[in-house]
């Protein structure tokens, strides 16, 4: 095999081992992550804690941001205790680095092999993802290992040693590069993993390693102004809170290097009195890129908080109605989270139906904003079942929560078609119960209020009292040819009413 095989090899199976080891690991703890944010919101230590192990665990701080972007949508934390989580993150995920400095290749096929072997030949759901992860850590140091022995070669290789000298061969060179090898891989770990194996292998010295790494954090900036497209102005206040992170470690470690060329002895005098090996120098390096501007950022969250909504301002929620607002693309890796989203987009598909006259021209099909909002609720659901493993509780939410969408459009038409028989010019007596009912029944199911949905059900029964005794005596709010019809389209939508709310209190019932 040739070294650049060996070093693309080695990339590849490290990559695949990463996201083994995400998907299992969001698997696995899921609902224990969640529990564990929900822990932390009052204790600052407790977040940095939190965001140290989400770190090193998901090796990704853009995976991390998104899972706390979907947590702060479906109000499971505060984007306040969000924030510290994600500034930590970043100093947690340089754990594979030291990981990656111990002579561990005796076991790395054993860990390989025996995962392998377990993953096929165990049925069960929890063991299997256990094994998985585990096969997902091992694939990233036999990855490591092979991009080791690819890189060794090339230091005999005249081209590319010297492509590789011309791309550091000074400072912002060297600093520009490491944000493209990021940008290229869409990952500051794996950047830094092959920093450290260049420069283990003899191919770059420690300085100009330094500055790569350096330059890496900044590399994954494109990747997130891609996937927060779209996302409303608090949710994208926490991107860019991660982005600006980056930003100030790179800004902050490029300064702190530039100071030591003057003779003033800081990062690089400090690994260097630390061990001897460059791999280790190197990611304590990559340790303190992160640590530093942590430590810098946390006492002034206040004032990011600040600088951050002074650039991104909050909308209103009424901008347009069409756009979701809480089911998010990146929440379908998480589908505990995605069907919390998806029932508070539910809830506010909901509190969209109009209740007004309307032309009988007008009344033949859905508003488009409701039905543009609907239909991107049903892809949303449509995707979390084909993308997502759901274990059998989940499921079943997911089936309750299509249905409460069935049973909303079915509202939205039961209420369009009662408005049509409306006069334009009436005091509004019918209409005006409808619009209270209907918004009884968005309040309880936002509160989750059981005694109040159990009030919406028992005012809303098809033969209740309290329906006989409006819908008798108000025709004159109606064309009187269509009196009858009015009135059938009236008990209608709140018939449908009903059956919502039960339905939103079965699946309350049943932990939805």
């Amino acid at each position: 095999m040739s070294p650049v095989t060996s070093l693309i090899l080695g990339l590849g199976l490290f990559f695949l081992g990463l996201r083994l080891v995400g998907d299992n690991l969001r698997l696995l703890c899921s609902s224990s992550f969640r529990d564990v944010m929900r822990s932390s919101i009052h204790s600052p230590l407790a977040r940095v804690g939190v965001g140290l192990a989400a770190g090193a665990l998901m090796q990704s701080a853009t995976a991390v941001t998104f899972i706390l972007v979907s947590m702060v949508g479906s109000g499971l934390i505060s984007s306040v205790a969000a924030g510290l989580i994600i500034i930590w993150c970043n100093v947690g995920l340089t754990a594979l680095a030291f990981v990656a400095t111990l002579n561990i290749s005796a076991i790395v096929g054993l860990v390989v092999g025996a995962a392998g072997i377990a993953m096929g030949m165990l049925r069960k759901r929890l063991p299997q993802t256990v094994a998985g992860a585990l096969l997902g850590l091992g694939l990233i140091l036999y990855g490591l290992e092979q991009m080791s022995a690819g890189a060794a070669p090339l230091k005999e290789a005249d081209v590319f040693r010297g492509a590789l000298e011309h791309a550091v061969s000074n400072p912002v060179m060297a600093f520009l590069a490491g944000i493209v090898a990021a940008a290229v891989l869409q990952s500051n770990s794996g950047a830094v993993m092959l920093v450290i194996t260049f420069a283990a292998s003899g191919l770059i010295d420690l300085e100009p390693a330094m500055l790569l790494i350096f330059g890496t954090n900044l590399g994954a900036i494109g990747l997130r102004l891609f996937l927060a497209a779209g996302l409303n102005r608090p949710l994208l206040r926490l991107v860019r809170l991660e982005d600006l992170f980056c930003v100030v470690s790179g800004v902050l470690m490029f300064g702190l290097f530039l100071i030591e060329q003057c003779g003033v002895p800081l990062v690089g005098a400090l690994v260097r009195s630390l061990h001897r090996s460059i791999d280790v120098q190197l990611a304590v390096v990559f340790l303190l890129s992160n640590l530093v501007p942590a430590a810098v950022m946390t006492p002034f969250m206040g004032v990011w908080r600040g600088l951050l909504e002074k650039i991104w301002p909050d909308k209103s929620a009424a901008d347009d109605p069409s756009r979701p607002m809480y089911i998010l693309p990146q929440a379908l890796n998480d589908p505990s989270t995605a069907l919390d989203l998806m029932s508070k987009e539910l809830i506010r598909l909901l509190s969209h139906i109009p209740v007004k006259p309307i032309e009988e021209s007008d009344g033949e099909n859905p508003d488009p904003a409701f039905q543009t909002l609907s239909l991107a609720i049903e892809t949303f659901a449509v995707q979390l079942s084909a993308r997502s493993v759901l274990n059998e509780k989940q499921a079943a939410l997911l089936h309750g929560l299509r249905a409460e969408l069935s049973l909303i459009r079915h509202t939205e038409e039961a209420v369009r078609h009662f408005c049509r028989g409306l006069k334009p010019d009436a005091a509004g007596k019918l209409d005006e119960t409808l619009a209270e009912l209907l918004k009884d029944v968005v309040d309880a199911a936002s509160s989750r209020d059981a005694a109040k949905l159990a009030q919406v059900e028992e005012r809303s029964k098809w033969k209740g009292e309290f329906l006989n005794q409006v819908s008798n005596g108000h025709t004159e709010a109606l064309e009187t040819l269509d009196a009858t019809a009015a009135h059938e389209d009236f008990r209608i939508a709140v018939w449908t009413l009903h059956r919502l709310s039960k339905l939103i209190t079965r699946l309350d019932a049943n932990g939805g």
